[in-house]
């Protein structure tokens, strides 16, 4: 099984130069994006939670919808990017690992907003345990990850249900130069852990690919033409 670690250290420069690219989009051309924060919803006056907040994208978005943020992420280099784009210190950053307990911040938080983190955390129910420790009760967690399924569609495995916690190579990152792993769960996985955790599971969106990907995506099993969703978002309240 691969070794866990922390590759996004090594590879902050160049994860942090594609999410720029990303930031610099006209518009709501960023449809994932889009998505997430219309299932999040309104934000303003809330504390709110960028788990996994990396170079800050997402925790710059929210603070400017009015949300009182902190963003917490495991690499240091990736905080540190975070907070030279912050001057005026309007967003709370700290790096910790979100896998391990964050007693400081019991019930603590009205909202927690995940993007594209699940998948590349290797403790994944230390992650969600984590997480539901620190927001208060009736909060929101909001988790937008790979669809468990379309490890299939990109013939990753042939087994769903084969062991998880298998680690594969994000093609996608590494085509960007982001040489990261993600891990191979199913959905009852992620489900048990998050009920586990003492979450409420409210909505769950299943998100397409954008028109313009399907004639490009030649590494899914995927026919010309069919529609299949390669994301999705998790939303939670707790109990």
């Amino acid at each position: 099984m691969f070794t866990p670690r922390n590759p996004y250290d090594e590879f902050a420069n160049q994860y942090a130069q594609m999410r720029t690219v990303q930031e610099k989009m006209e518009g709501n051309a960023d449809d994932h994006l889009s998505r997430f924060l219309h299932v999040i919803g309104e934000v303003s006056d809330l504390s709110v939670l960028d788990a996994g907040c990396g170079e800050g994208y997402l925790s710059r978005v929210l603070a400017q919808r009015g949300a009182q943020v902190t963003g917490i992420d495991i690499s240091s280099r990736l905080v540190e990017m975070a907070r030279l784009k912050d001057p005026n210190r309007t967003i709370t950053y700290q790096v910790a690992d979100l896998s391990q307990p964050l007693p400081a911040y019991q019930d603590h938080f009205d909202l927690i907003a995940s993007f594209f983190v699940l998948n590349d955390v290797s403790d994944y129910r230390g992650f969600l345990a984590t997480l539901g420790s620190v927001l208060k009760r009736a909060g929101r967690l909001v988790l937008f990850m790979n669809n468990p399924y379309s490890i299939m569609i990109r013939g990753y495995i042939t087994d769903y249900f084969a062991a998880s916690d298998q680690a594969f190579p994000s093609r996608g990152l590494a085509e960007q130069g982001v040489k990261v792993h993600f891990y191979h769960r199913t959905l009852q996985d992620y489900l048990d852990a998050s009920f586990t955790a003492g979450l409420q599971l409210q909505q769950l969106v299943d998100v397409p690919t954008p028109e313009g990907n399907f004639t490009r995506r030649e590494d899914t099993l995927i026919p010309e033409g069919y529609h299949f969703p390669f994301f999705t978002i998790l939303s939670f309240i707790k109990a």
